[in-house]
């Protein structure tokens, strides 16, 4: 085994030689997206998702990277009839149709899956999530909320999750899924720039004008860069030959970021690059520290811009209404401390009788801004020990990974994981941090990473052999 610094020069993955099957399943899945980002009927829309359920069908590792992709994409919805869906909805439906073909054609010639082969080391966690999310309906005052929040949040992403530890197994597919989540987020970087140069749709707010991208919000776009940055910068360190294309990609990026003006973007955005050059090399780290503070002081005139004073003062702004949020959500806490108010609750409680008079020019907060409030409030306190058992779950899988003999692109893979996950704890304790469509698939694609790489060199002697990556 390798140390934690080096890295193994041959790639134990093996590539398959692509078969007839598998370029037509390419060109299907491809064909069939194209289509269903622009189809303008339900015709159209049902002739994409069949093209697609084929192709995976044939090969479903080509789902998660068009998933991924889709994303930031999810408010721009597709109507099937009377009833609208997401694209990474429609994607996702479209996987299962396919993987289930798959799995028929399987039973009927006698090749029964076993269930020790779709067992993952998350099993545990995800129960008690999934446990938690179903408790809280219990709490829920507006149940059609809720049910939306439990499809779109928590049962598709876990689904996703699955499909992707499931069938990920060669070295392509990996890169093909980290492609797809980059792809995705320059996709955001490119609409927030062509917006702030050639476009007034923009938000002018606090003497700044801010990018939406996709989104209807800035901070929205400011926490999705704000988990891109860190993957882009490990693949642009760790990988030399990747540099041409990913260092473009995250000037893009970091450029973008702070046309956000979303402090708290920018705060997270740093914590996951700090983290990704600490495992990288502890000198460039400490030496992107001190960068950051140089920075920072050369910055002191930009603090005359209200968008950024307005942090720095407790009685007025933004951190002002913040702390009067979670004041409120504490209360709301201890008057609801075992299931929480249910998911997409948070809105009608805190206008109902928690808004402080003080915070009234912001009446329309749909969650807490902080990662423990929210999850507490949203999914009650099982929803919190569930996630700290998650969360210490895969550290767990990323540090015995780390220690293993990965190749450059495994170790970039988990770098990237750590620092995003560094961005959503440290941006999600003044924000958002799961609780939005694009997000919550997110996490779980970059959890399933990790467990794809656990399984690929865990010497678990339980772990069936073709359960590994190939």
């Amino acid at each position: 085994m390798s140390s934690p610094g080096q890295t193994t020069s041959q790639d134990p993955g093996i590539s398959t030689p692509h078969t007839g099957a598998e370029i037509l399943a390419a060109v299907l899945a491809l064909a069939g997206a194209l289509l269903l980002g622009v189809a303008p009927s339900t015709a159209l829309i049902a002739l994409s998702l069949a093209l697609l359920a084929i192709a995976f069908a044939v090969r479903p590792a080509w789902g998660p990277p068009l998933l991924a992709y889709s994303l930031p994409f999810y408010l721009e919805p597709r109507n099937l009839g009377s009833m609208a869906f997401s694209m990474p909805e429609l994607i996702l439906l479209a996987m299962i149709a396919g993987v289930s073909v798959r799995l028929v054609r399987k039973v009927a010639t006698g090749r029964k899956p076993g269930l020790k082969a779709m067992a993952t080391p998350l099993d545990g966690p995800i129960a008690l999530f999934l446990a938690a999310a179903l408790i809280s309906l219990l709490a829920s005052e507006l149940m059609r909320v809720s049910l939306r929040d439990l499809r779109t949040l928590v049962l598709e992403p876990v689904a996703a999750y699955y499909l992707a530890v499931w069938f990920i197994r060669q070295k392509t597919d990996l890169h093909r899924l980290l492609g797809g989540i980059l792809l995705g987020g320059a996709a955001v970087a490119a609409i927030g720039l062509y917006q702030y140069f050639l476009t007034t749709n923009v938000v002018d707010v606090e003497g700044s004008r801010r990018i939406l991208g996709p989104y209807l919000s800035p901070n929205h776009a400011g926490l999705y860069m704000g988990r891109m940055i860190p993957i882009a910068l490990a693949l642009a360190i760790f990988l030399p030959g990747w540099r041409r294309r990913t260092v473009p990609l995250l000037a893009m990026l970091a450029g973008a970021q702070l046309l956000t003006f979303s402090v708290g973007a920018w705060l997270g955005t740093t914590a996951g690059v700090l983290l990704v050059l600490f495992l990288w090399n502890r000198r460039s780290a400490l030496a992107m520290g001190a960068a950051v503070l140089v920075l920072l002081a050369a910055a002191l005139p930009l603090s005359s811009i209200e968008r950024i004073s307005s942090h720095f003062s407790l009685a007025r702004g933004t951190s002002f209404i913040r702390i009067q949020l979670w004041e409120a959500s504490i209360h709301m806490i201890q008057d609801h401390p075992i299931f929480g108010v249910g998911m997409d609750n948070f809105l009608y409680q805190y206008r109902g009788g928690y808004l402080s008079p003080e915070a009234a020019a912001e009446p329309n907060l749909s969650h807490p801004h902080n990662l423990i409030l929210n999850f507490w409030l949203q999914m009650g306190i099982l929803g919190v020990v569930s996630v700290g058992w998650l969360s210490l779950t895969l550290a767990r899988l990323a540090r015995q990974s780390w220690h293993s003999q990965l190749d450059p692109t495994e170790r970039a893979t988990l770098a990237g994981f750590a620092g995003a996950m560094a961005d959503l704890v440290v941006h999600g304790m003044v924000d958002n941090s799961y609780f939005l469509v694009d997000l919550a698939f997110l996490f779980w694609l970059l959890a399933a990473t990790v467990v794809i790489l656990w399984k690929r060199h865990s010497a678990d002697p339980l772990l069936p052999p073709h359960g590994r990556i190939e």
